[in-house]
């Protein structure tokens, strides 16, 4: 239970052995190749050698296809799956089996090769409804639009808005000349549609008057034949293609069941994205490489053992001085599952101290107080355990189901002190549905429903004093590990790691004598132990004395730390109050059946807002007030070449 100690790793080798070290290297999963950093830019190395290259455009590209290839399948060939899925297991020779990979490229190109054509005709479809859209007003027009004139006439097809009428037009013409005649073909919302029929010799005259009018010309370049006769040509292309596209999704269909051939080789190929990555992290002259990394101290023996199958010289060191290793938590398995609270905030240093064990049971009890109650605490266990055995889903949501095992365990057992059953169900069923109603309770029940230790609703007040205790506990906690860390980097740090703690207990025991008994000598002994200490970092008596009185304006900051805590009791009382408003909304029709109804609903959205509610309020307390008195963050996650897949497990070849 602790931050794993690491070794700098150094490594000489020949090239051509590198692409199968890499490869015994992802399955040993426990060596992060680091950037080559400063030696890639000393003159000294780039005098002899070069960053190494790869074939990791090769592997993205590939990658890249197979990607878009599953998700043109969930489009056109959607299978419908459960919100778990179940991963296969295979093992390491399976899973990089190259005649599986040429099979699964092969698939994707062909699904890929037909979204591009399924592109191309919907685009090619677009400018065909363009194009209709543009010849449909002209439909009832029998002239063959390529003729554009005759002998003594032009043939103009025009436009004009819907209240610019055709009356009005032959009035602006008929101020020119008589020469000139305009019909109406047709009309929409948009536009009316005109055939202008004028002598070559006023044709310029009749376009001006028109134009101010906001007559526009149209002229359809390339077309022969009449509107009509275009619009039956263009229908036909648009079917035509219409069923190349249907061709080229059945085509997509048809490789439906091959998604997890798919999802299989796109885990395959980003390992191998990974392994190029990091190949080209290494040092290189054409012959020999050069890498350094980390690797955790436990595993030297395990990264011995496999390096003796190769030509090379390596050395495992401790950090030198001003190096910061990544850092790697190490804790028992049932504890694992808090990782994923710890990450979400930060890392600890790697000269700090391991978190998860100090606040794990602090998290899952603070998230049981404040949901407490047995039904829901049972829901959330039973789902959880269900889950995570049979579904066994694996990094974040792995963590999250199994720290709901505990999460759960945690609201059932503080439910059966806070009396808390789907709220006061208990009660209101015995006063609507039971003959007798609560004189006919059992005793047993009676007393669980009024809280073995406090219920939040009739004594919201010892609830509150309550929390407050625990809260201060908890504080007190995380002082006496601050000590501890001071300590830990020798005596003269522990004695100053007292010096910022021991004076505000001497304060605060002297507050609670002080209220209790009423006599302030322990209240003015913690005060001027506070103004000798507080201020030893400066220099000079004046300062020293200035900055132990200023540090008595940090009481303000410790109040606020312990009515934090509060919040225990009013997460707890607003599960307990919703939960029985919804209870007693059910009982008023006195309908068994409106009840279940309104039982049904009302409890899975509380459990559902509540379970956000006190996971964020859980991990408050622990980051702004647990944390604050002895985390040291800014952690570098560790993180080593090691298989990383989303739908498929690698199994070790001696489990085969």
């Amino acid at each position: 239970m602790s931050i794993v100690r690491m070794k700098r790793l150094r490594l000489i080798g020949f090239s051509e052995q590198k692409d199968q070290l890499l490869q015994d290297l992802l399955h040993l999963g426990c060596v992060e190749i680091t950037e080559p950093g400063d030696k890639a830019a000393d003159p000294d190395w780039t005098q002899l050698v070069h960053r190494d290259s790869s074939s990791f455009a090769e592997r993205k590209a590939e990658a890249a296809a197979l990607s878009s290839a599953m998700t043109t399948l969930k489009k056109y060939a959607p299978k419908k799956k459960g919100l778990f899925r179940k991963r296969v297991a295979l093992s390491s020779t399976d899973f990089f089996d190259d005649s599986v990979k040429a099979q699964a490229m092969d698939i994707a190109n062909t699904v890929n090769d037909c979204t591009r054509e399924i592109s191309r005709i919907y685009s090619a479809e677009n400018k065909l409804n363009a194009s209709l859209s543009s010849l449909l007003p002209w439909a009832d027009l029998s002239l063959p639009l390529e003729q554009q004139s005759t002998a003594q006439t032009e043939l103009v097809l025009g436009t004009a808005p819907p209240g610019t009428n055709l009356s009005v037009l032959e009035d602006a013409m008929s101020k020119v000349t008589d020469l000139a005649q305009l019909t109406q073909i047709s009309g929409d919302a948009e536009q009316n549609y005109y055939l202008l029929i004028v002598h070559k010799s006023v044709h310029d005259e009749v376009i001006s008057a028109l134009r101010p009018l906001s007559f526009g010309v149209v002229r359809f370049k390339g077309l022969t034949g009449t509107a009509q006769e275009n619009i039956d040509r263009l229908r036909k292309e648009k079917d035509a293609l219409e069923s190349q596209r249907k061709e080229q999704e059945e085509c997509i269909a048809a490789n439906g069941g091959h998604m997890a051939l798919l999802e299989r080789t796109s885990d395959r190929v980003n390992q191998e994205l990974n392994r190029e990555a990091v190949s080209e992290r290494f040092l290189t002259d054409g012959r020999i490489f050069f890498a350094e990394g980390w690797l955790p101290a436990d595993r030297v023996e395990d990264l011995t053992i496999l390096l003796n199958n190769y030509v090379c010289a390596w050395e495992s060191a401790d950090p030198a001085e001003g190096e910061t290793p990544p850092t790697l938590l190490k804790n028992p398995k049932w504890m694992e599952c808090i990782n994923m609270v710890t990450e979400m905030y930060s890392l600890p240093a790697y000269d700090g101290i391991d978190p998860n064990p100090l606040y794990f049971f602090w998290y899952v009890f603070f998230f049981g107080f404040m949901f407490a109650d047995v039904a829901y605490g049972l829901i959330i266990l039973t789902i959880c355990i269900l889950v995570t055995k049979f579904v066994k889903p694996k990094k974040t949501l792995g963590r999250m189901f199994q720290l709901g095992i505990w999460l759960g365990a945690s609201t059932a057992i503080c439910g059966i002190f806070m009396g808390g059953f789907f709220g006061n169900a208990l009660e209101v069923i015995y006063q609507t549905f039971i003959p007798g109603g609560l004189a006919v309770m059992p005793a047993w029940m009676v007393k669980f429903c009024s809280g073995i230790v406090v219920n939040p609703i009739s004594d919201p007040m010892s609830a509150l004093v309550l929390s407050i205790a625990i809260g201060c506990v908890h504080l007190i906690m995380g002082q006496c590990i601050h000590i501890y860390m001071g300590f830990r980097d020798g005596v003269k740090a522990g004695l100053d790691s007292m010096l910022d703690v021991v004076p505000w207990w001497v304060l605060f025991a002297g507050i609670g004598v002080f209220a209790v008994k009423g006599t302030a000598i322990g209240l003015l002994i913690g005060v001027l132990t506070l103004i000798a200490t507080q201020g030893r970092h400066a220099k000079g008596f004046g300062k020293k004395l200035f900055g132990g009185i200023k540090s008595l304006y940090d009481v303000t900051s410790w109040l606020s730390d312990v009515l934090s805590y509060a919040r225990l009791m009013a997460l707890m009382l607003a599960t307990s109050v919703i939960a029985q408003v919804f209870n007693t909304i059910g009982a008023l029709p006195g309908s068994i059946i409106a009840f279940v109804l309104v039982f049904v609903v009302g409890h899975g959205f509380n459990i559902g807002i509540n379970l956000i509610g006190t996971y964020v309020h859980a991990a408050r307390l622990q980051y702004l007030e647990y944390f604050s008195k002895f985390y040291k963050e800014g952690g570098i996650p560790f993180r080593p070449l090691q298989y990383d897949t989303k739908y498929v497990d690698i199994k070790s070849e001696e489990d085969n």
